[in-house]
């Protein structure tokens, strides 16, 4: 995604593009979540005195293990982006609100790679439940309590508190 600037024109530049997970140059899987289909692109460029204005969406399927139970689970992600890019040689501002992302750009390029990868990846999920009353797995046995149930036994005292049992207050 390297874009000329001055191909950048008054009325603006729609960008519609599609990357397959092999982009993000193999940040795509992690322990936790990766990216399981195409990543879709709508971006809008803008150049208003001096700066140019990134805006768009973006949206991809993630699949992530579920922190309790550990099978997968597919998450639908869409994503905003909102970025003000400023040549380098000016000085970037800073605004309240942290909303839009503040960028620097050298030269008559613009390379929105490295950026749309961050946006990506930090989208990602970093802990992902299947279900609201997902049960997870026995401690015992590793069994997954939402397929079906064990026969561990439910009921461990912890033998460290076992002395508390009999005060009487």
């Amino acid at each position: 995604m390297i874009v000329n600037v001055s191909e950048i024109k008054d009325g603006g530049l729609s960008l519609n593009l599609t990357r397959g997970p092999g982009w993000l140059g193999g940040s795509e899987k992690s322990e936790v979540a990766s990216v399981d289909s195409d990543i879709e692109f709508h971006i809008d460029l803008l150049r208003t005195a001096g700066e140019i204005s990134v805006r768009g969406k973006i949206g991809f399927l993630a699949v992530a293990r579920c922190s309790r139970c550990l099978s997968d689970v597919s998450v639908d992600t869409n994503l905003e982006v909102n970025l003000i890019l400023s040549p380098s040689e000016t000085e970037r501002k800073e605004e309240a609100g942290g909303e839009i992302d503040y960028e620097t750009y050298r030269g008559r390029t613009i390379d929105l790679n490295d950026y749309m990868r961050e946006q990506v990846n930090l989208s990602l999920p970093y802990k992902v439940v299947c279900t609201e009353d997902c049960r997870g797995l026995c401690s015992g046995c590793g069994q997954n309590l939402n397929e079906q149930q064990c026969g561990c036994e439910t009921h461990e005292e912890d033998s460290r508190f076992a002395v508390l049992k009999d005060i009487k207050i």
